[in-house]
């Protein structure tokens, strides 16, 4: 599977999108075949498995929980 975070530099949302890589490569390990990062603005934190939005913070104007993200991907 492809995942990619994408986060707010300008608000620091690194250490966040970070710590969610690191959980995700931490649990599915090999099963990632690519995992991103991607620097953008305006206080996006969206989450992407296989080019599909599975996570938006702007939609829902709230960050989301490692378990919650886990459950998405699993379900999708």
């Amino acid at each position: 599977m492809n995942l990619s975070i994408e986060y707010c530099n300008v608000w620091n949302y690194l250490p966040r999108a970070a710590s969610m890589a690191t959980n995700l490569l931490e649990k599915y390990g090999n099963k990632i075949k690519i995992l991103s990062l991607i620097p953008a603005g305006g206080g996006v934190y969206e989450v992407e498995k296989d080019g599909r939005l599975i996570f938006s913070k702007k939609s829902l104007d709230r960050f989301p929980e490692l378990d919650e993200i886990i459950t998405l991907i699993n379900e999708k």
